[in-house]
């Protein structure tokens, strides 16, 4: 899929500043893409219209040419988006494993691949017992997050959507998590990564898009971004301190 993006802005009122500037830019769910920006910048408000959670905004959203008018919540289904939101929402009552057996069956996952797609996130996520036999009001922010990633890409998906997807992560875990990336992109399925560790960013992504105040300020394969031998972190401080 292509995600195209046509001179588009948005402003939560007419009466406060505008958040996202008249970008025009093409997202493929097939690769993976680093979206950077300071606090403010426009990261969450930009996933948010991906996701179909705002919809009044100037300029045009299309998926495969297909003019997105979604004002019913449907689209992650209806084009296949998986979401890890950077506060997961749980519901406290239950275990990881029954809200992953109850999205496995929204999803049409059968019991093996189901089973198999656990063990990969069990490997590389470092998930032990605490799935099953706590419930989720007991988990600690790392546990919460894992059980988010596990959500997110359970299923045949067609596209990821990770926002701060390291956090509360510890290191296994966030080498884990870029396996996975990888096992999914080899399944033809990409992610959009929102994430301040550039690091992180850098040694994972396709293509980068950089956001100053609502605004773009780089958008394009890494290598071609970097293509003047400066790491991403240089470059992000070099375009944050301009001006």
């Amino acid at each position: 899929m292509l995600l195209d993006l046509n001179h588009l802005s948005y402003r939560y009122s007419p009466h406060l500043d505008i958040v996202l500037n008249d970008l025009s830019l093409s997202i493929d769910s097939s690769r993976i893409t680093g979206l950077a920006g300071a606090n403010g910048s426009g990261k969450t408000t930009l996933i948010r219209i991906l996701l179909g959670q705002l919809i009044d905004y100037q300029g045009d959203y299309r998926i495969d040419d297909t003019k997105i008018a979604d004002r019913y919540g449907s689209l992650p289904f209806k084009y296949g988006f998986g979401y890890s939101p950077e506060t997961p929402v749980l519901d406290d009552t239950l275990t990881g494993y029954e809200i992953l057996t109850l999205v496995a069956d929204i999803r049409a996952v059968g019991e093996e691949a189901f089973q198999d797609e656990l063990t990969m996130f069990r490997r590389n996520l470092q998930i032990e017992e605490w799935l099953e036999v706590q419930k989720c009001g007991e988990y600690s922010t790392g546990m919460r997050r894992k059980l988010a990633l596990c959500i997110a890409y359970l299923g045949r998906i067609k596209f990821a959507v990770l926002d701060e997807p390291t956090n509360g992560l510890d290191p296994l875990a966030v080498f884990g998590l870029k396996k996975i990336i990888q096992v999914k992109k080899e399944q033809g399925i990409g992610t959009l990564l929102a994430s301040h560790i550039l690091d992180f960013l850098e040694t994972t992504t396709d293509d980068i898009l950089l956001l100053k105040h609502g605004t773009m300020l780089r958008h394009g394969a890494l290598e071609t971004v970097m293509s003047e031998g400066k790491s991403l972190e240089e470059i992000y401080c070099s375009l944050f301190n301009e001006g």
